[in-house]
């Protein structure tokens, strides 16, 4: 793909309101740019390389945004290497006003905070946006458990969507604190909202006290050293957490590692849950596109 193509879908999509990914280099689609993602955080666009290629092209599509920075409301451009020791951050256009400080964005109605630099991700993932429009649009009146739960984005989009409660469990300290400000920046129905920082392992039955869950969502890590091996413990933790889900309950089960398919779900859940029904695989949005969709983000819908 050329050059001027890439820039054109990119800013097909700006000026933007909302944080989103404008183009996926990772889905193998445009020869040459498959290290590249580039997403917005309105007014930033954020690049992201994940392993060293030849910028030339790169470099010409941003000069070519930057020059119509002010028309596309982009206040700079902002390049994270992520093949480089510590992801360093380049500042290609404008200034670093907006980098290493919290940063206020939106998505479908709902705010986060970002942080763009800090760390290697930014607070909010943004190809789970398909699975957070589900979770708002299917949570009323649900009591849901959210695992993994990160900066609770998902539990945000089920609090919006009026949940009976809703459950976050992260063993990461800061991701729940920040899930806890992600909340207090919406104006949501649900009141009945729980953080907690913790091994989800160490925690199965207190979380089944808290039961039983209308809905269960799992977004884990494909693996995390010494914590979670999503081929040896998303089974085991399915089974701990049976006798905390009330009968015909959903779950929601993601899966972003490309080694692994849509039947290892299926066949997870058809071992742990008897009788379990497929619901459907949220479609990915377009930008998501992959030359193998096995290879891309699965988020599975099944009914115990």
């Amino acid at each position: 793909m050329q050059n001027s193509s890439i820039f054109n879908l990119i800013v097909e999509k700006l000026p933007s309101n909302d944080a989103q990914r404008l183009f996926h280099g990772r889905g193998g689609l445009f020869k040459g740019w498959e290290q590249i993602n580039i997403e917005v955080y309105p007014p930033v666009l954020w690049v992201m390389i994940y392993q060293e290629v030849d910028e030339t092209e790169l470099v010409a599509a941003l000069n070519e945004i930057a020059s119509q920075a002010q028309a596309l409301q982009l206040d700079a451009i902002y390049i994270q290497r992520r093949y480089q020791k510590d992801d360093p951050v380049e500042v290609f256009f404008g200034s670093n006003v907006y980098l290493n400080v919290d940063h206020q964005v939106n998505e479908n109605d709902l705010s986060y905070w970002v942080n763009l630099g800090r760390n290697q991700n930014t607070g909010l993932f943004l190809d789970m946006c398909a699975g957070r429009d589900w979770v708002k649009q299917n949570a009323e009146d649900k009591k849901v458990l959210n695992l993994f739960s990160y900066t609770c984005s998902l539990g945000i989009a089920a609090a919006a969507g009026n949940a009976n409660s809703v459950v976050n469990i992260d063993m990461a300290k800061g991701a729940i604190k920040r899930g806890q400000q992600n909340l207090a920046l919406n104006n949501v129905p649900c009141v009945r909202n729980t953080f907690i920082a913790q091994d989800i392992f160490k925690m199965i039955k207190k979380l089944t006290q808290k039961g039983p869950f209308d809905l269960l969502i799992a977004d884990p890590p494909s693996f995390q050293s010494k914590a979670f091996d999503v081929k040896k413990d998303y089974e085991k933790l399915l089974h701990k957490l049976k006798p905390a889900l009330s009968p015909g309950a959903q779950i929601m089960l993601c899966l972003n590692s490309p080694a692994l398919t849509t039947q290892f779900l299926h066949d997870l859940v058809g071992r742990v849950f008897d009788g379990a029904t497929f619901i459907k695989r949220i479609e990915n949005p377009a930008f998501l596109a992959d030359q193998n969709e096995e290879h891309s983000l699965k988020v599975m819908l099944y009914q115990i």
